[in-house]
């Protein structure tokens, strides 16, 4: 499973320790988790919750009332188990990141979904996909072909790529 929550459900926006099950004792917001997920974003999830955390410990981000947090864990729990292909998993994520970044007042363009799409899809052929070439969702530029197909290619120097490309 994919998605924001996954077999972490006792944490509030992904992070913050509000155990649900009895006999789990609460850390009064001050425990703090990044990075449970499994993550399609990796890095952009890391920042954005490193971030969510910061503002947590300094008083800037307000963590509500256990039930209201209980009441969204739920939320995205239910939501997580309804995510079962990859592509429900990549949008549900992708809806936790621009929640994380709505949250955080973090501006850019973060909703890569259609990358991850594109990505996912080229996966049909797990040695092949990494001869593709993606576009930059920051500068729109395709990438070059390497003229030495991946599985093919040994000397793994940055030498040998830029050289060899």
């Amino acid at each position: 499973s994919s998605g924001i929550n996954a077999e972490y459900g006792d944490l509030y926006r992904g992070v913050v320790w509000t155990p649900m099950s009895k006999g789990k004792k609460s850390a009064h917001n001050r425990l703090f988790y990044m990075g449970m997920q499994d993550q399609w974003y990796t890095f952009t999830l890391f920042n954005l919750q490193a971030l969510w955390i910061a503002r947590a410990i300094k008083g800037l981000q307000e963590i509500p009332p256990e039930a209201e947090c209980h009441a969204e864990i739920t939320q995205w729990t239910d939501r997580n188990q309804d995510a079962g292909c990859p592509y429900k998993a990549i949008q549900c994520q992708t809806d936790y990141v621009l929640k994380l970044a709505a949250d955080t007042g973090c501006e850019g363009h973060f909703d890569m979904r259609e990358c991850f799409y594109e990505w996912k899809k080229s996966k049909k052929d797990i040695v092949a996909y990494r001869d593709k070439a993606y576009r930059s969702p920051t500068t729109g530029t395709l990438a070059p072909i390497h003229q030495t197909p991946w599985f093919k290619l040994m000397d793994d120097s940055i030498d040998a790529y830029i050289n060899a490309a």
